[in-house]
């Protein structure tokens, strides 16, 4: 009995193993920095400042992503934020982050000492590319990013809310590229 019943329990066994690096693993550092990792991608997210601030129309993710198999172009329309009720905000545009200067200088400003570098997370300490979605007057600002597995991309995601509030409960940062996709937990307290 048991001879036949353990080649079943392994071949189970190694179904789901299968089935969790396909999907890839999602781990929480602290209150508010998310890693994600699969075979194709490594994703971390921070929002400490966010996570307690979020009483405007503005949410604040800083945003680190690694190609993990070759290069991946990632586009800022592959980034989304999911609402806890299944609503799906797309990346803030460069038009609506100048239109909305007043309200996000303060922002970056109150946010500063909540920031940490997310380099740490990546244990090869490849090099870095920063993801340039957003500027001021004057800087650059690149619809897409590329990383591969010796660099990491490194910057800021903005969304905002259609109500002007976000809500507290769990969104999803959701990375859909046809050739990694990656599914973070974003808490709002």
């Amino acid at each position: 009995m048991l001879r036949r019943t353990m080649p079943l329990v392994l071949v189970t066994v190694l179904a789901l193993a299968v089935a969790v690096s396909a999907q890839g693993k999602v781990k929480q550092y602290g209150r508010a920095t998310v890693e994600y990792r699969s075979d194709d991608v490594a994703v971390v997210a921070n929002y400490d400042y966010s996570q307690k601030t979020h009483d405007g129309a503005w949410l604040l993710i800083g945003f680190a992503v690694q190609g993990r198999k070759g290069p991946i172009v990632i586009q800022r329309t592959d980034l989304s934020l999911q609402t806890p009720e299944g609503r799906t905000i797309p990346l803030a545009t460069q038009q609506v982050f100048l239109q909305e200067s007043q309200v996000l200088t303060p922002l970056f400003q109150n946010a500063a000492i909540w920031r940490r570098s997310l380099d740490d997370y990546f244990p090869s300490r490849p090099a870095q590319r920063t993801v340039n979605f957003f500027s001021t007057p004057g800087g650059l600002v690149h619809d897409s990013v590329m990383t591969h597995p010796d660099e990491v991309a490194t910057g800021d995601l903005l969304f905002k809310a259609p109500d002007g509030k976000w809500q507290e409960g769990t969104h999803r940062l959701l990375l859909n590229h046809a050739k990694a996709k990656a599914d973070l937990p974003i808490n709002l307290q």
